[in-house]
Order: C-alpha cells, then structure tokens, then sequence
C-alpha cells in the first residue's frame, strides 16, 4: 500500500472515512468525540491493523493541528487577566504544580521509571485542561465565582508551565544526546532573545500589520495573516532547536491581546479542528492495543486516583492559603484531570527518546480517562459531595437544607419558583416587592449556600423529583413558575405539576418557540420564550420612541402574546444557518418561492395546497397586498405572487419544488 503514488491521500481517506463515522456513532452514544480520533488511531496503527505504519507525512500534518491548538491556548491566554488573578497565581498556581508534581513523580519513580521521565512526566500530569474546564465553568455560569477565579488562577499559572516544558524538552534531547555545553548555551541565549524579540513584535510591529489587515475588511486575508504569523514563529523557533509548537503557543500570546482575537479564534477554528483531529489519529497510533486490553483495569484505576489525588492536593492547597471549603472542592474537582497538553508534551518527549512509548501510551490511556469524566465531575461533584456530607451531619459547603427534610415547607398560596439563575431572581424581586409569599427549589449547591446566607427562602432539592415538589407543596401553590431553560427537566415537572396540582397556573420559560406548543399540551398554562419576548420589548419601546400611542403598541404586543406568538414566528436563514439549525434543529425558518408563469401552483387556491410535512404558507404578497391568515382561504395563486413559506430547513428546497412542479415530480 505505501510507496505508491497517493499513499498519503489514500490513508487519509481510509482515516478520516473511519473518524467521521466513529464520531457519528460517539454523538449518538454521548461520548466524547476526542475519543473517536484516537480510535481510529489505535485501529489502523502499528499496533492495530497495521494498514498506516509509514506514519511520517501524517505526523508533518498533524504537528500543524498540534500547533493550532497551542495557538489557541495562547490566543486565550490573557496577560491582564494574569495579573488581576496573581496572587492566586503566583501562591496557589505555584504551590499546585510543585506539590503535584512531587507526589506524581514519587510511585512513578517507584514504578520503575529513571528519575528525569518520571519528573517529566509529572509535571505534564499536574497540568489541567484548559480546554474543558474553561468550556464547562462558562457553560455553568461559574467564571465569576471564587471558585472559577481560583481555577482559571492556576490554569494561567500552568500554561506558563507548558511553555517552560516545550522550551525544556528540546534542551533535554540535546543533553542526552552528549551536546556540547557552547551549544546549550547557544540554545539559551537564542531562546531569551526570541522571547524578546517576540515581546517587542507584539508590543510594536503586530498592531500595526493588523490594522492595515483590517482596513481591507476581508477576512480571508485576517486568517491568511494569522496563519502566516503561526508558522513563522513556529519556523523561528524550530531554527534555535526549540518546538514548533512553542512558537505557536507564543504567537498566540502575541495576538491574544489584540482586539481581533475572538475573530481570529472563530475564523481559524475550523483549520484547527480538521489538523487538530489528524494529531489525535497519531496520537492513537501510539496506543499498544494489548497492553490496552491487558491492563484496562490499571488504566481506570489509576485514572481515577489521578483525579482523586489531584482533586484533594488543590482542595489542600486552597485550604492552606485561606480558601473557604465552598470555593476549594469545586477548584479542586475541576482541575483534578490531565490536560490536552500532556498529548503534545508526550509526542515531543517520544520523538526526542526522553520517554518509551509504551509508557506514552499508557499514559494517554490515563489522561483520556480523566478528561472523559471531567464534565461529569465539574457539574455534579459539589453536589454529590455535599450530599454525602449531608449525610453524615458534616455539610462541607453551607449549611443547606433540602425540603423533603422540612415539613413546615406546606405553605397556603405561596408561589413556587423552580431554578435561582437570573430569571428566577428576577421574577423573585418582583414577588419580593409586592409582599407576595414564595418558594424556591434549586439544584445548584453554591447558588443555594448563598442564598442561604442571605435569609433567601431558597433550598435545594432536584426539582424533577414528585417527592421534592410535594414536599415544597405544590397542591397548595398559587403559582408555579418553571425558570430553567432544560426542556427535558420541564416536560417532568409538568407531568408531576399536573398530576398533584391540574389545577395550579404554570409558567414556563424556554429559549425560543421551538416547544411552545408540545409545552401547552403538557399543561403549560404560559410558555413564555425569551427571544420573543425581547424582540416584543424591543419593538415597543421602538414604536413609543417614533410617538405610537402607548395603548396601541400595548394592543400590538397582547395581540402578539395571545396569538401564542405565531407572528414571531420563523425568519429567514443568511449565511450562518447552518450552525444555528445544529443548535435548534427543530426550530422554522422563512422561504421565498416566486411563482414563475408556468409554476404547478399557479391558478390553485392557497387553501387547497397540501405542502410537505411540518411546512404551511404563512403568507402570499399579491402585488402591493399581503395576504395572510382566514384571508389565504379562496386566494388563487397567480404570476408574480411571492409565497413565503414557514418550516423546518431540511424540507424547505422540497416545498418550493412542490410549488413549482408539483406534487407527482416531488415524491420522497
């Protein structure tokens, strides 16, 4: 197979071919797609299948997506945010990665390892995933909390780390390969003047070249410039005999602090994903399957004591300084796994012989499962944690209380509020002003300490739960009030809503009208969907700014609100549709079909047409008129008519050839 013309592009076919549908399959079993690279990696490397063992142009393009990765590390590194956080940086970051590494490198050393890998190695075990656990306290909500700040503190602290170690590995190599000391000292001094001349690159030359980028307003030429500048630093610094990659991560430095950065980051993302993948391919192939499936056991066991021994050396850490225990435990769990690093790391130690492969593989093995179960740690852990704790009369956190352990909780007429974020505040304040009595149930264990704190009458308790809702006395409630956006969670709570209290008024929040109607069907007295709402907001206070009187704008938006929305309904796609169908798949968009003279549609009655599933004709503009709902029954289509109409994307090219041909041409 190798040797011959298109060995590469064959390879990569049969390895991106095998990616795709593993991370088909992954997605549908909720696992996480990293693992279907590395997969595919171990499938058809030398320890797999065999079919890719000339893996050295895979490893030149895959070294690309590696650097990619570290230049978006650097691109978030943010140099302001290290010095307003330095005191847990320079105290906790520092105290972190020194004392894990000690206690990682002390059973690796009795495992057998020399004294150097095992340090080596230990230290890139300290190191965190920046990736996930900056992903996962965002998508939580928690970047502000003290325990966030104590996270991303240290994980500032452990990317400087990570480029020490990228500058350190290639001077090891050439140590180990007997160099002379004139050229470790050349390797020094280089290496202190790139980092200079890169500063003064960042400070005075980059601004200038990318503004001038800018005036183009093209952003083909930004990412053009920004991939130039990636691999010139990578090329600067692989001339001293350092790593590609520290030159990305540090060109990343250099453009994080400039204003295009969150254009760069989405712009070059798509690059990165693509390279970054055929890197975690290789990284698979290092993977012994054997061993995997000889030592899985050890694999897992040492995994989780990886995230248990990290997880308790933070919270220790965090204790020590003067960290209360609600704002350590959750450090210490978010940050209690290995990171993305340690694969580039091991790659570079691999191919400079200061680490054996099988223990690279074995130690990939360890950090993949960490990172899987990271999420899962970072959502539920505090809780289970304080659960536990509960138990057993020591509350770790606060002192919180769960109503199915307050019978005084069966209230007359109070209103009850499911989930404390920001809308459920905000509907709190209004009940608080108007002296009316309320209730509230959360599942966040911080949130609630808080509010605990505070006197707030909020406690926790999984608000899908019937015992839970009976508990806080749902029968007895004037209100029900569902805050969180989880669909799921509030199909639930309107089963068990409906099937103590049928009589109770529910309202329920969601993001948009996607399930307003399945939630009204459930027993939703008012769904309320918040883009519809801001759009109504936004609209008044427009008309009472152009000197509409305020009834008819008050008339406009109850019409709006009583018509269940249906005239916010749907909009039509631009060029970013695609990625706002994945995230609301279910969600209509707006089509304009023209009726040409000989189109199957014309001379037919609006009426009669029997469309595609889930599309319907939301209106016809007629010359200067638009012809819109009872009106549509009778209107006969003509030349020129513009139908527009509403439905899901994926049936849409399907209801304007149905317009235009006819049913008989358009079966599916």
């Amino acid at each position: 197979m190798h040797g011959e013309s298109g060995t590469l592009f064959m390879d990569l076919l049969l390895l991106l071919g095998t990616a795709t549908t593993l991370l088909i399959l992954f997605h549908r079993l909720r696992l996480a797609a990293l693992l279907a690279f590395i997969v595919t990696g171990a499938i058809y490397g030398p320890y797999g299948l065999g079919l890719v063992t000339d893996d050295t142009e895979l490893a030149a393009i895959a070294s690309l997506g590696l650097s990619f990765l570290l230049f978006l590390l650097g691109l978030e590194f943010s140099l302001p945010r290290l010095i307003a956080l330095r005191k847990i940086v320079l105290r906790l970051g520092i105290s972190q990665v020194v004392i894990c590494s000690v206690c990682i490198t002390i059973p690796l050393y009795l495992w057998g390892l020399p004294f150097t890998t095992a340090m080596l190695i230990a230290t890139g075990l300290s190191l965190s995933s920046t990736a996930i656990v900056s992903r996962e306290l965002t998508g939580l909500g928690q970047l502000a909390t003290r325990h966030g700040e104590i996270a991303i503190g240290i994980l500032l602290l452990q990317d400087l780390v990570a480029v020490l170690l990228l500058i350190a590995v290639p001077l090891m190599a050439g140590q180990e390969s007997n160099a002379s000391a004139q050229s470790l000292l050349y390797s020094i001094v280089g290496t202190m003047g790139l980092l200079v001349a890169f500063y003064l690159a960042a400070r005075f030359l980059l601004p200038r070249i990318l503004q001038e980028v800018a005036s183009h307003k093209s952003d083909e030429l930004l990412v053009l410039t920004a991939l130039v500048i990636v691999l010139l630093c990578g090329t600067l610094t692989s001339i001293i005999g350092l790593s590609m990659e520290l030159g990305a991560f540090l060109a990343g430095m250099m453009l994080g602090e400039s204003r295009f950065r969150h254009q760069l980051e989405a712009d070059i993302r798509p690059f990165r994903d693509f390279l970054l993948g055929l890197f975690f391919i290789t990284i698979g192939m290092l993977i012994d399957i054997d061993l995997l499936l000889n030592y899985w056991p050890r694999i897992v066991l040492t995994g989780l004591a990886l995230i248990i021994g990290k997880a308790i050396a933070i919270t220790a850490i965090a204790r020590i300084f003067g960290e209360s225990w609600r704002a350590a435990i959750p450090a210490g769990l978010a940050l209690a796994q290995g990171g993305e690093f340690l694969f580039a790391f091991l790659a570079l130690a691999v191919s400079a012989n200061l680490v054996p492969g099988d223990v690279a593989a074995f130690m990939i093995s360890v950090t993949i499962v960490s990172m899987m179960l990271t999420p899962v740690i970072i959502r539920h852990g505090p809780s289970l944690l304080n659960t536990a704790w509960m138990r057993i009369g020591k509350a770790a956190l606060a002192p919180i209380a769960e109503v199915t352990e307050l019978p005084d909780l069966h209230k007359q007429g109070h209103v009850l509020i499911l989930g404390y974020g920001r809308v459920g505040q905000t509907v709190a304040r209004f009940l608080k002003r108007e002296a009316i009595d309320y209730l509230v149930l959360d599942s966040d264990v911080v949130r609630v300490s808080e509010c605990a704190i505070a006197g707030e009458p909020v406690y926790y308790g999984l608000t899908t739960r019937r015992d839970i809702l009976k508990a806080a006395g749902i029968e007895n409630a004037r209100m029900v009030i569902i805050c969180f956006d989880s669909i799921e969670d509030t199909r639930r709570v309107l089963a068990h809503t409906r099937e103590l209290a049928p009589a109770v008024p529910v309202l329920a929040r969601t993001r948009d009208d996607v399930h307003l109607e399945e939630l009204m069907q459930l027993g939703a007295t008012r769904v309320i969907p918040e883009t519809h709402e801001a759009s109504l907001t936004l609209a008044s206070h427009a008309l009472i700014l152009l000197r509409t009187p305020t009834v008819e704008v008050q008339r406009l938006v109850d019409e709006a609100r009583a018509g269940r929305y249906k005239m916010l309904q749907g909009f039509y796609h631009g060029e970013r549709m695609n990625l706002t169908m994945r995230k609301n798949p279910e969600g209509k968009t707006l089509h304009a079909v023209v009726m040409a003279g000989d189109a199957w549609a014309c001379g037919k009655e609006a009426s009669d047409l029997v469309l595609p599933d889930k599309l319907v004709i939301q209106e016809i503009h007629h010359k200067d008129e638009i012809i819109s709902g009872p009106a549509l029954a009778g209107f006969v289509l003509a030349h020129g008519d513009v139908v527009i109409l509403s439905g899901n994307l994926d049936v849409m090219t399907t209801g304007e050839n149905w317009l235009l041909t006819g049913p008989v041409l358009n079966k599916s």
